[in-house]
């Protein structure tokens, strides 16, 4: 009866053991490393020296019928804790990966899985917060979209954007932010930017667009304009700096230039504002 005490007093201790590590990685979980974790690692630890201790005493008695319900529910014992800890581990990570899908469904723009305005938002949001700092905007806008929609039906113009919106992710620079406004406009947040490095990345952004796109079996050449407005001499918060680049996006649309950056010499009325 010994042997298969210590047997069933085994299997609940290795339920213990097993139970250590996801206890011990829920606890050094942000969002869920309550403080009752913690106090159940610790009761998890002095369980296995209580179990360690049982097997000795089983070891050097003789075991009873009231030894064998000891074990049992030892082994009970440890096979629930470990259950219940996988089991709590496992919801856990669901509802993470749940906070996590919503999280980015929130700040990203489904068709093109680019950054969308309410990320935009934030991120100049917290450039600007910053007093030392410079940074550059660029708005996009893309030429004659509307008639590969009429022509080519509405999925053909989801395609074609979301092949632009790869060709500028490529483009982008460590820390820049590639956005889609919605539409057919698009936005970039350059940080740590002069003008110059501004108006490079507005020609490469132009020369990789202009590549042809295959598409229903049309071979489609999509133009964009391109409008700068540079933190802070263009505008010192979110809303102004926007509109800025906004009427120099219509310069470059109008001009037929690739890009155009704001100047202040720039009336608003000769310009429509998206």
């Amino acid at each position: 009866m010994t042997a298969v005490a210590v047997f069933i007093v085994l299997i609940g201790l290795m339920g213990l053991l097993g139970s250590l590590i996801p206890t011990y990685q829920i606890c050094h979980q942000k969002q869920a490393g309550h403080r009752g974790w913690h106090l159940l690692l610790a009761m998890i630890g002095m369980f296995i020296l209580g179990y360690v201790g049982f097997l000795w005493m089983l070891m050097h008695r003789n075991t009873a019928s009231l030894e064998m319900v000891v074990a049992a529910v030892f082994s009970a014992g440890g096979g629930f804790v470990w259950l219940v800890v996988k089991m709590s581990q496992e919801t856990i990570l669901t509802l993470q990966n749940t906070l996590a899908e919503k999280h980015y469904q929130a700040y990203h723009d489904p068709l093109t899985d680019l950054a969308n305005r309410h990320q935009l938002y934030e991120k100049i949001d917290e450039l600007s917060q910053n007093e030392n700092t410079h940074f550059c905007f660029l708005m996009m806008d893309l030429n004659d979209f509307k008639m590969i929609n009429d022509n080519l039906g509405h999925d053909a113009g989801d395609k074609v954007l979301q092949i632009i919106a790869h060709r500028i992710q490529t483009m982008m620079p460590m820390q820049a932010l590639a956005v889609r406004l919605g539409g057919d406009e698009f936005a970039v947040v350059l940080p740590s930017s002069c003008i110059d490095q501004a108006k490079q990345l507005a020609q490469s952004i132009q020369q990789h667009i202009m590549q042809d796109i295959l598409c229903e079996g049309h071979r489609l050449a999509v133009g964009i304009s391109i409008g700068i407005a540079c933190y802070p001499q263009d505008g010192e918060d979110r809303k102004t700096l926007m509109k800025n680049a906004d009427i120099a996006m219509y310069k470059a649309k109008r001009s037929g230039n690739t890009y155009e950056t704001y100047s202040t010499n720039d009336d608003i009325n000769d310009f429509p504002q998206s």
